[in-house]
């Protein structure tokens, strides 16, 4: 075989393999329930800007959130809600947003909109896109 016909079918089978990893990580990520409305961060600055009633969460870790964080977002590690139940509305009407690092490479985000889900939170939303694509748009950042 010629070197070209060799460096084709090579270049064939890292696509192939490429391809099909990608699409078991895509199997991989926890699906996102019917009942969580996904919205992106324009959505979200828009809620922000015409000062919409929401609590927004970051399901980020702490260091993180110190690190910046969308403004009037509250601070709740995924792992540490249920003992945070008390910085959630009793009201189970009231929007709930959460983010985190995008999924579906993290899905701290998921797992407190599914928490909340259990809580009874009728009006549950999940900004996929995370809060590095929000640093990248140049919405603005607060930090501790």
């Amino acid at each position: 075989m010629k070197r070209r016909a060799i460096g084709s079918i090579i270049a064939a089978v890292v696509t192939a393999m490429l391809a099909s990893a990608g699409a078991v990580l895509a199997q991989d990520a926890p699906a996102i329930p019917k009942d969580v409305t996904v919205i992106s961060n324009e959505q979200l600055k828009k809620m922000l800007d015409t000062k919409e009633k929401f609590l927004l969460v970051d399901s980020r870790n702490g260091s993180e959130y110190k690190e910046g964080y969308i403004p009037t977002a509250i601070n709740v590690y995924d792992k540490e809600m249920e003992g945070q139940q008390a910085k959630f509305p009793t009201d189970k009407a009231f929007p709930v947003v959460f983010y985190c690092n995008g999924y579906p490479k993290c899905v701290r985000s998921l797992n407190g909109a599914k928490m909340a889900m259990t809580w009874g939170y009728k009006k549950v939303y999940l900004v996929t896109a995370g809060f590095p694509d929000w640093q990248a748009k140049g919405f603005p950042v607060e930090r501790q």
